[in-house]
């Protein structure tokens, strides 16, 4: 059994948290520790769940006990690159990273999950779908068949995804988009709220709209 422990404090990691501790008290499957969180401001407990350490702590605090993981939920669309850099300089080895996927979520036998990748509730995850490592994939999502993201995705509730599309990393997708088929993704894109992703996206897009046309850069491609 998974005994997890959150990095991170606020929004979505409280979210996927009370998800990962609702599968632990309906299945018994995994266990809810607590928060690796720097934000004193805090207190000692986030939604009566404990602050256990900083954030650059946990791997130290925890390396002894393998059967305890993490998850890592500090992402913000205006901050990608920044943050996933600190998740490599946390230096957390890649088997110490759960697979958290909610009890009620349908993942198809053929369908692969990476390493530190949230699925949550009512999510369904179609056939010979990939999901790269630290993804979240929110509630009620839809991923299509034979669709390949990468690493690193933050993908809000309602989202669907159509079948056999190709999607990079670093992506941030807001509440109720929808994405058609056959497309490609590039790396570090934002699509706003109820976008409808008709065409392809490069890198460091921000879209909006039906059909979704591109508002500005993001940042700055490499």
């Amino acid at each position: 059994m998974d005994r997890i422990v959150m990095i991170g404090g606020k929004g979505s990691a409280i979210v996927v948290a009370e998800q990962i501790y609702d599968t632990q008290i309906k299945t018994g499957e995994v266990q809810f520790l607590g928060f690796a969180f720097d934000d004193k401001t805090m207190g000692d407990s986030i939604n009566d769940f404990p602050i256990l350490c900083k954030t650059y702590e946990a791997y130290e605090k925890f390396k002894l006990d393998p059967e305890i993981k993490f998850l890592f939920q500090l992402y913000r669309p205006d901050l990608m690159r920044e943050r996933i850099e600190l998740l490599g300089r946390l230096e957390i080895p890649d088997e110490r990273f759960c697979t958290f996927i909610h009890h009620s979520a349908t993942v198809s036998r053929s369908a692969k999950i990476g390493r530190g990748t949230a699925i949550m509730a009512n999510t369904v995850i179609n056939s010979n779908a990939v999901v790269g490592n630290h993804c979240t994939i929110h509630s009620n999502t839809l991923i299509g068949h034979d669709t390949k993201m990468g690493d690193y995705n933050f993908i809000a509730a309602h989202n669907v995804l159509g079948s056999s599309s190709e999607i990079g990393n670093g992506n941030f997708f807001g509440l109720n988009c929808t994405f058609n088929n056959y497309l490609k993704i590039g790396d570090f894109n934002f699509a706003g709220m109820a976008s409808n992703v008709v065409k392809n996206l490069e890198s460091c897009q921000k879209v909006y709209g039906n059909p979704a046309k591109e508002f500005s850069k993001m940042i700055k491609p490499l």
